[in-house]
C-alpha cells in the first residue's frame, strides 16, 4: 500500500508531504483546491505521461516519490519484475519522478533509473486508479479473464491448475516430436550424413596414442641418415679411435689409465675407490659400444615406410579436424553416432508414438477447456446478476452488464476463452467494452461494485477513486460509502470526495485547500483530527457556515458510519 507521498514543485503544490495508512483515507476539500493534483502526482508514479506545464510556475523541475509497501500478495509478483530489471527488493519501493522544463525527465525505482515504462509495469500490479484517468485494470481485457476467475474461486482454479500441467506436458511432447524430425526424409539424410562420418572413422581405425607414436617414428625415418653418421662416429671414438689422427680407442685408453692406477693402489691402497669407479665406467663404455654397434646394423632407411606413416598420419590429422581434437575425442564421437543413427533409425516408430500421445493429450486439453468454459459461462452468469444488482444500488438502475466469452483456435494454461466486459448505463443502449464509456464516473461505480463482489479475491493491494460519487446523490450515495467501506477492509482504499456521507466512512481524512503565502498561491494538506473533521463534514453538508444544526446532522452521519464499520467487523469475524 501507499505510505507516504511527497510533491514538490508541482502545478500548486510547493512542498507537500502526505502520510497514508491501511482502510479507507478520504481526500475532500473545496472545488480547485489541488485534491486532482495530488491524484495527478499518484499517476506520475504509476507510468503517466508527464509534460512541462505542470512544473510549478518559476520552478525548474518538479519532483514525486511514493513509498509503497508491497505486501506478501502481491510481493511475489513484484519481485519477479525487479529481479529481471536487476534492482533489489526489500519490503518497501521507493518510486521516483523528476519533471525538467527542459522536457527531460527521470524515473527511478529504489534509487535505480528506470524507464517510465517500467513504472507502469509495476504500478499495475500495486495500484488500481478508478476516475477520470486511465491507469485501470478495469480497462485491460486481458484482465478480465482473472477478474471472472477470481469470482469463481476453487472451482476454476482446480481446473487452471489441471490445465496448467496439461499445458507444460504439451510442449514438452512438442520439443520432443521436433527433436526427432517430423519429416522421414530428413530423418533419412541425417542418417546416410552420419554413416558417412561413422565408417569414415571406423575405417580409419585410430588408436589412442598411436598419433604420437607415428610422429615418433617419422621423425626418426626422415633422420635416418644422419642418426647412422652420428652413431658411428660415436662408436668409432669409444671403441675402434680415430686412424687419420692415429687415436687409439677410448675403451683402450681407459684399460691403460685403469691398469696404471691399479698398480698405484699397490702402494697406497686409498686409490682403491677410485679403481672401483674407472672400472665400473670401463664396462658401461664396453657395453655402450656393444649398444651403438646393433643400433647401426638395425637402422634401415625404407622410403616406403616413411610414405606410409606419413599418409596416416595425415589421415589422422583430417579426422582429428573434423570430429575432435584429439583421437580419444574423434573415438567418443563415433560412439555418439553410433548411438545418433540408432536412435534416427527407431525415430519414426518413436515419433509416431509421440505424435499419437500428442494428439490424445490435444484431446483431454479440448475437453479441459470446454468443461471450463461452461463453468466461467455459469460463473459469468451469476456475477452479472450480482453486479446488475449492486449497480442499482450505485445509481445505475437500468445499467446492463454483459460478460461475453468467445472461443480462441489456440489454448494457453487459462483454456482456449477470450473474456470481455460489456456495458450499458441505459436501457435500451448497446452494450459496448468497458474502454468506450465516456463517464469516469460510470466506470468508477462498475468498478466499485465489481471490488466490493471480488473483495477477497482481488490482489492489487491500493485502490484509488477519483470522485465516485460524480452525479450521484440522495440515497444512493450512501450504498456508494458503505461499499467503500467494505472495500476497504480488504484493500487500501483512497477516495477524493465531495460527499459528506462518504467522508464520515473514512479511517483517515485528509483536507485539501489553498492558500496564499507572500503572493502565491498554494495547495497544502492536513490530516484531520476529531474536532476539525466535523468541521469538515459540516462544510461538505451545507457550505454557507457551520452551526449547531450542521454539527448535530454530521454526529448523525458518523454514528450511522461507527454502526455499519462494526456492522461489517461482525460479518468479517463469521465469515
Amino acid at each position: 500500500m501507499l505510505l507516504e507521498l511527497r510533491v514538490s514543485r508541482y502545478a500548486l503544490i510547493d512542498d507537500l508531504n502526505l502520510t497514508f495508512s491501511p482502510g479507507l483515507n478520504i481526500l475532500s476539500g473545496e472545488t480547485g483546491a489541488g485534491k486532482s493534483i495530488v491524484i495527478g502526482a499518484i499517476n506520475l508514479l504509476l507510468g503517466e505521461r508527464a509534460t512541462v506545464d505542470q512544473i510549478r510556475q518559476g520552478e525548474d523541475s518538479s519532483y514525486i516519490e511514493g513509498i509503497i509497501n508491497c505486501r506478501q500478495t502481491v510481493y511475489p509478483e513484484i519481485e519477479a519484475i525487479l529481479e529481471n530489471a536487476g534492482i533489489g527488493i526489500e519490503d518497501e519501493l521507493i518510486i521516483a519522478r523528476e519533471i525538467y522544463r527542459n522536457g527531460r525527465g527521470v524515473a527511478r525505482v529504489n534509487g535505480r533509473a528506470v524507464p517510465v515504462s517500467f513504472l507502469k509495469e509495476i504500478g499495475q500490479v500495486l495500484v488500481d486508479m478508478h476516475g477520470q484517468h486511465q491507469h485501470q485494470s478495469l480497462l485491460r481485457p486481458e484482465r478480465h479473464i482473472e477478474l471472472l476467475d477470481s469470482f469463481g474461486g476453487d472451482k476454476i482454479a482446480k481446473y487452471r491448475q489441471k490445465l496448467g500441467i496439461l499445458s507444460k506436458k504439451h510442449q514438452e511432447l512438442k520439443k520432443e516430436l521436433e527433436r526427432l524430425g517430423e519429416s522421414s526424409a530428413e530423418r533419412e539424410r541425417r542418417i546416410d550424413v552420419c554413416s558417412f562420418q561413422l565408417k569414415e572413422i571406423r575405417n580409419a581405425d585410430p588408436k589412442k596414442g598411436e598419433d604420437e607414436e607415428l610422429a615418433q617414428r617419422e621423425k626418426v625415418l626422415a633422420n635416418a641418415e644422419k642418426l647412422c653418421t652420428l652413431v658411428g662416429n660415436v662408436y668409432s671414438v669409444i671403441y675402434s679411435g680415430e686412424e687419420e689422427v692415429s687415436t687409439e680407442a677410448l675403451v683402450d685408453r681407459l684399460n691403460k689409465s685403469l691398469g696404471m692406477l691399479n698398480e698405484a693402489a699397490q702402494i697406497d691402497q686409498s686409490l682403491l675407490p677410485l679403481c672401483d669407479l674407472l672400472s665400473g665406467a670401463a664396462a658401461q663404455i664396453d657395453e655402450a659400444s656393444h649398444e651403438l654397434r646393433d643400433y647401426q646394423f638395425k637402422m634401415e632407411y625404407d622410403p616406403g615406410e616413411l610414405a606410409a606413416i606419413q599418409e596416416r598420419l595425415n589421415m589422422i590429422i583430417s579426422l582429428k579436424k573434423k570430429y575432435g581434437e584429439t583421437i580419444s575425442e574423434v573415438l567418443e564421437f563415433a560412439d555418439n553416432l553410433d548411438q545418433e543413427i540408432e536412435r534416427l533409425i527407431n525415430s519414426e516408430e518413436v515419433a509416431e508414438r509421440v505424435a499419437a500421445e500428442l494428439n490424445e493429450l490435444d484431446q483431454e486439453i479440448e475437453s479441459e477447456c470446454t468443461a471450463l468454459r461452461k463453468i466461467r459461462e455459469e460463473i459469468a452468469a451469476r456475477l452479472e446478476s450480482r453486479l446488475i444488482e449492486s449497480l442499482g444500488d450505485l445509481a445505475l438502475p437500468n445499467a446492463h452488464f454483459e460478460i461475453r466469452i468467445s472461443t480462441k483456435d489456440t489454448f494457453t494454461p487459462l483454456g482456449k476463452d477470450n473474456v470481455e466486459f460489456l456495458f450499458s448505463a441505459n436501457r435500451g443502449e448497446e452494450v459496448k467494452p468497458l474502454a468506450k464509456i465516456i463517464s469516469g464516473g460510470e466506470v468508477s461505480r462498475v468498478m466499485l461494485a465489481l471490488k466490493t463482489i471480488l473483495a477477497r479475491q482481488d490482489l492489487v493491494p491500493t485502490l484509488i477513486f477519483d470522485e465516485v460519487d460524480a452525479g450521484v446523490g440522495g440515497v444512493t450515495i450512501q450504498s456508494v460509502a458503505e461499499k467503500l467501506s467494505e472495500l476497504s477492509k480488504h484493500h487500501q482504499v483512497m477516495c477524493v470526495t465531495h460527499s459528506p456521507q462518504i467522508a464520515s466512512m473514512a479511517d483517515y481524512h485528509y483536507h485539501i485547500f489553498k492558500e496564499t503565502t507572500d503572493s502565491r498561491t498554494v495547495t497544502r494538506a492536513i490530516r484531520l483530527t476529531d474536532d476539525n473533521r466535523r468541521e469538515e463534514l459540516a462544510r461538505m453538508l451545507d457550505g454557507a457556515g457551520i452551526d449547531h444544526v450542521s454539527l448535530q446532522h454530521v454526529d448523525n452521519l458518523l454514528e450511522r458510519a461507527r454502526h455499519y464499520k462494526e456492522k461489517i467487523k461482525a460479518k468479517e469475524s463469521m465469515a
